[in-house]
Order: C-alpha cells, then structure tokens, then sequence
C-alpha cells in the first residue's frame, strides 16, 4: 500500500468513529462526519473510555498522547519538529561530549514525543547502536542527508539502512573467512563503498566505524558453526587488505576490545503507530 496522507488518516479517524458510534444506540442520531458539535460530542467520549483502558491496562495515557501529537506534527511537516526519518546531528555540549569519547554525532530520528509541558524528546539512532537514545530537542540541530550510495542493492540515502547493508555485507565476508572461503565481490564492493560513506557522513576515521560496526557482528559470528571449506580459494590477509577490509575478520574479533560506551538513557515509550509506515 502507498504511503497514507493526511486525507486517509483523517478518514481512518472517521472510520473508527463510525464503529465507535455503533455501539451505542443513543447515539445513533449523531453525524459526526457533517456536524462538528456531533464530532467534538463522540471524539469525547471516545477519548475518555481509551482514558479508562489506559488506566485499566497500566498504561499513561498523557505519555501516550505526547507521543500521539509528535508523530502528527511529524506527518504534517512542522517546522516546529524534526520529522521520524530525518538526519540529525548533537550540538553544544552534548556534541562535544560524544566527540571525547570518540562516539558518533549524527543519526536518525525514529520516534519524537511532544509533552503538554516540557521541551520535546526525540529517539534517536546513531552509528553502531541496537536501539535509539533519547535526545531533547534543545541538544539536536539538522544535519547533512546521507549521501546518495550506489551499491549492488541499489541505490542508498539512509544512513539507517546503509548500516544494515554494511553490517551484512560484513557479517558474510566474516562467515566466508572464518570458513576459509574467498567472499563474495559483491560484499567486498559494497564493504568498501558504504563504508567509506558512513565515514565521510559520520565524519570519523575508518577504524573507529569499522570498530562500531564489529561490535554487532561479532554476535552474529560466534553463533555461526565453521563451513567445510570448498573449492573456492581462500584470501589471503595481503588479499583481503587489497580489498580495503581493515584485517581478516577472525583476527579482528579475536582480538577486537572495544571502548565501552555509556549506557544509554530510557527510550521512549515503544512505536505504536505502525500503521503508519506500511
């Protein structure tokens, strides 16, 4: 199904309205889709029975609703929010913390509360990092798009899935050598492309990237039982540095201790609009 607009949410609203409105008999005289005191009647008192489930379900309805009314301002285009999929970059202190510590400035919006009172939170995802963290508003500022990354998947403008594309690629190219396979080319050109791009974007050096991203692959290997080797001619370490791979990948997460990051703060209560993004 093609992206939902504004419209057909409005009409998705109508329609649980409609089922809503059935269930009562009394109400049966309400028009709520031509009379705007009808509407403002039903939207009520469908607001506060969901108020009840809330409560009956543990729920906080309020945090609910901040995070209901930033996704909206988000589908409307607000200026006065960072829209779920944009880049964004830290700034002021927070950037110069991330910077000492050798952590990654740039990442993707995934989710935005927007709270009654308080400054806006928005989750975040930066390089490297299973789950996003959240950010306010006030530490954020726009950042550079990713650029535009012709792989043999296509072409790539998200630095999201130009992540999940590299982090694949790697995971292969470590499978094939821990097997002692020679890697796909297709993995090894595409380690090289988008590696280069998410070090360019990130504005970090390569090792430090390469570091980030083993730190997701190594998981990955360790649950992987050895291939019998076959026929294909295994690369040799002057081979795979030939191809712009840092060290054979055994080797790197034999021997890979990465700096340990700060844990990260809370996330924001999970995404429940799924709908949205068919």
């Amino acid at each position: 199904m093609a992206e939902a607009g504004a419209a057909e949410f409005a009409e998705f609203g109508a329609a649980a309205l409609d089922s809503f409105q059935a269930l009562f008999e009394e109400t049966e005289h309400l028009d709520h889709r031509s009379n705007g005191a009808h509407a403002r009647e039903l939207l009520g008192d469908l607001l506060i029975d969901l108020m009840h489930y809330a409560e009956h379900r543990g729920l906080e309805f309020n945090d609910i609703l901040a995070q209901a009314n930033g996704y909206y301002l988000s589908e409307r285009n607000s200026p006065d929010v960072f829209a779920i999929g944009s880049t964004v970059q830290l700034d002021g202190p927070a950037a110069d913390e991330a910077i000492l510590l050798g952590q990654p400035t740039r990442g993707t919006v995934t989710g935005l509360l927007v709270p009654h009172d308080g400054p806006t939170e928005y989750d975040v995802q930066f390089l490297g990092e299973t789950t996003s963290r959240t950010i306010i508003g006030a530490d954020l500022e726009p950042a550079s798009p990713f650029p535009a990354t012709s792989t043999t998947q296509g072409v790539i403008n998200d630095p999201l899935r130009a992540e999940e594309t590299l982090v694949a690629a790697m995971g292969r190219i470590g499978d094939a050598d821990l097997s002692g396979l020679r890697p796909r080319q297709d993995d090894l050109d595409d380690h090289h492309i988008l590696l280069d791009a998410l070090v360019a974007w990130n504005g970090m050096d390569k090792r430090s990237v390469t570091d980030l991203l083993l730190a997701k692959i190594e998981p990955r290997l360790a649950a992987t039982p050895p291939k019998t080797p076959v026929t294909d001619t295994p690369l040799s370490p002057a081979q795979l540095a030939a191809q712009d791979f840092p060290i054979p990948l055994a080797q790197g997460l034999a021997g890979h201790h990465p700096t340990p990051a700060p844990p990260p703060r809370p996330a924001a209560p999970a995404d429940t609009r799924n709908h949205r993004h068919r």
